[in-house]
């Protein structure tokens, strides 16, 4: 399965401590919620594709979800 992830991502993981990690790894899925969720928008605007709106909402749900726990834990982390 690692055959499967370039070097350069596999240099990246472990190279970083586990926090920082997590840092930059939310980060990337913080923006490919907010692109998909402006493509979402702009597909219902359009009113076209439906196939594609049920689509990205599909992916966008399960996304939101790790990206608010990813939330969470960053928060809770800094609460005394």
């Amino acid at each position: 399965m690692t055959g499967l992830l370039p070097e350069v991502v596999r240099d990246t993981i472990g190279e970083q401590s586990l926090y920082s990690a997590s840092e930059s790894f939310g980060v990337v899925a913080f923006v490919l919620l907010v692109v998909l969720l402006l493509e979402q928008e702009a597909l219902r605007t359009m009113r076209t594709a439906p196939d594609r709106a049920r689509v990205l909402s599909a992916l966008v749900v399960p996304l939101l979800v790790a990206v608010m726990l990813t939330i969470i834990l960053r928060v809770t982390k800094l609460l005394p």
